[in-house]
């Protein structure tokens, strides 16, 4: 690494965005244009020079500009990507231009007159609007935001210079970016996609308030300075400040900016509905907005798929570093469901305690005061530092994030009143994620069932026991209907019914329905019926209980059947090579008629068991009989 010559320079407070008014940065004249023109001036100075043979013009213009050809990703293919493949960038690289040191106040207006004689600054003005399209400019050095060093110029945007070039365009906006990462390789475009965002009018997403404190990043007083943490490219982590080291590529854009930038247009959901399903939203321009009544606040929801194939947004920003399992640079995103509050009536997120909360702020799904971070349990609220919240999706992935609601923690209210909506039954993560939503209730979900198997074959004479269990999460009544072949046959609070298979070769249809009164969710079984095996119908001259468990081996289910001699109490259950009961497949009283029950190698939970041997044990009559089964792979 080159050596540098110390300058005054004044210590900028991170970020360094200077914005002409309160409100901060905004699109001028609507979202960008389908191609983004910039112009690219490397600038140096005589008592800091830049390493202008490792870092040629040519270097930065496969940087920003190439395709398939910078491992950490280039600039035009960051917002390709973010957009969808709406959003093109190009444009030219002018420099190295000198100056004789760096002036603050100036802004790097003296590189402007410099280069003014050689640049048609009209050429950057696709739109014809008057204004260049975007001008970024790389500096000498590395940026004080990954150093630390007060003499290094801490990356920022301006918007308002109304600098106006001999060619009557004016200079209005422009990002500034350090020419290299302080290893001395050349930058990367991790801070320079969050500056070249700003110049698309977009504003910082974190609190820049006075109490943060750079080299900790810690901030005693503040409940939570990052808002959105690593989830946006505008949000402090987004473009990869760490606490332990510096990642080379930038998270995505968050709905919220896409939505701004005119890179999707949020699906509004006002109906309850079921089973909604979310694409991973790096590849899919699929982002849903959830408002209710008159409120001007609203949620959106978009997955963000770790495991996706796109080229950015996959690894988090290391703050588990007091993990055993922590490498740098290595540690994978949260991935799920992600929820955004937005309030534009706030304007930014900018003002710290003086404002009365964040614009945009992501619902942490693993955050729990009741429960501060413990150095152990990845989950659980706090990371660190103890003020940086780890804003987790939601998903089955973790217990308790599974919904959103009136009731769970966040929950889903305005921020002076009740929203009345509840996203519930959310899926596991993945390439597409599933959620049911409910406004004014919650739809009740069928969370397991038994038989597990939904098409479920029986041998004569047989009575199936069929049930569910469901999760109502606002806790309302639930009403059971059963339909055989489409006609009700039982209802009420039952959430079990007794199908008697009764003609070898029918198929036959059992439908549940559970409702809370408004909201309903359903479940179906197919059960096939065969003719009797006679195992069972010669029990009465045994004398004694008979039990069969066929086929075995199995690989899907088997089918358990028994018969009782006389009428009365019967078990049958499910045991391992232990003796540990594994499942129970008939607790209760019966008559002498053969029963069976379907048993998908699954234990009490639902979870699927290891293959291996199997007892199945049938307690009636005084009598204990034990079949063993093999379950395959």
């Amino acid at each position: 690494m080159r050596a540098r010559i110390a300058r005054a320079r004044a210590k900028m407070k991170p970020p360094v965005s200077i914005p002409p008014s309160p409100e901060g940065l905004r699109l001028r004249g609507g979202a960008p244009s389908d191609t983004g023109v910039a112009l690219v001036l490397l600038c140096q100075w005589a008592d800091d020079p830049a390493d202008t043979v490792a870092h040629t013009p040519a270097a930065y213009e496969t940087l920003l500009f190439s395709q398939g050809q910078v491992s950490t990703g280039s600039m035009r293919e960051y917002f390709l990507e973010s957009s969808y493949g709406s959003y093109w960038v190009e444009g030219q690289i002018h420099g190295w231009y000198t100056q004789p040191t760096y002036d603050h106040g100036n802004y790097f207006r003296d590189f402007f007159e410099a280069a003014d004689p050689f640049i048609d600054y009209s050429d950057f003005d696709r739109d014809n609007d008057g204004y260049t399209d975007a001008v970024w400019i790389f500096h000498a050095g590395p940026g004080q935001e990954e150093t630390h060093d007060p003499n290094d110029i801490w990356s920022f945007a301006v918007w308002g210079l109304n600098y106006m070039t001999d060619d009557g365009i004016i200079i209005d906006r422009f990002a500034c970016n350090p020419e290299m990462h302080a290893d001395g390789s050349i930058i990367t475009i991790r801070v320079g996609a969050h500056e070249a965002t700003h110049v698309l009018g977009l504003p910082d997403l974190y609190d820049y308030d006075d109490k943060l404190v750079t080299s900790t990043y810690y901030t005693p007083n503040d409940s939570n300075d990052h808002p959105l943490v690593d989830w946006c490219v505008m949000g402090y982590y987004g473009y990869n400040i760490w606490s332990y080291g510096t990642r080379q590529d930038p998270s995505h854009h968050c709905a919220w900016a896409k939505k701004e930038l005119g890179f999707v247009a949020p699906i509004t959901i006002a109906t309850s509905q079921k089973d909604v399903e979310a694409p991973e939203v790096q590849l899919n321009p699929v982002v849903y907005k959830v408002r209710r009544g008159g409120s001007q606040e609203f949620f959106l929801i978009e997955n963000r798929n770790t495991e996706s194939t796109a080229i950015f947004d996959h690894l988090d920003s290391d703050f588990s570093a007091f993990y055993t399992w922590f490498e740098f640079g290595q540690n994978p995103k949260d991935q799920g469901l992600l929820i955004s509050h937005i309030d534009d009536a706030v304007g930014n997120n900018t003002d710290g305690p003086n404002g009365p909360h964040y614009m945009v702020i992501v619902e942490d799904a693993g955050y729990d005061p009741a429960n501060p971070w413990d150095g152990v349990d990845e989950f659980s609220a706090w990371w660190y530092p103890q003020e940086t919240r780890l804003s987790a999706t939601f998903a089955t992935d973790d217990a308790g994030q599974t919904s959103f609601t009136p009731n769970t923690t966040p929950n889903s209210d305005w921020y002076n009143s009740s929203s009345g909506i509840w996203i519930t039954n959310i899926s596991a993560p993945g390439p597409v994620m599933t959620f049911d939503i409910g406004f004014g209730n919650a739809w009740p979900a069928i969370t397991s069932w038994s038989p597990a198997e939904l098409d479920t074959t029986v041998e004569l004479p047989s009575i199936v026991s069929l049930s569910v269990v469901v999760l109502d999460e606002d806790g309302d009544p639930t009403t059971y209907e059963w339909y055989e072949n489409g006609g009700l046959v039982q209802s009420g609070p039952a959430a079990s019914y007794d199908f008697t298979a009764d003609t070898g070769g029918a198929v036959d249809q059992v439908l549940v329905v559970a409702t809370d009164g408004s909201l309903a969710d359903s479940l179906e079984w197919t059960i096939r019926t065969g003719t009797a095996t006679g195992v069972v119908a010669d029990v009465g001259a045994q004398g004694r209980p008979i039990l069969t468990a066929s086929p075995t081996p199995f690989d899907r289910s088997v089918t358990v059947e028994w018969a009782l001699a006389r009428g009365g109490d019967a078990r049958v259950s499910v045991h391992d090579l232990s003796g540990r009961q594994v499942a129970v497949l008939f607790a209760g009283r019966q008559n002498g008629a053969a029963m069976s029950r379907v048993w998908s190698g699954r234990d009490e939970l639902g979870r699927d068991l290891a293959s291996g041997v199997y007892f199945v044990r049938l307690v009636a009559e005084g009598v204990v009989e034990t079949r063993k089964v093999v379950k395959l792979r």
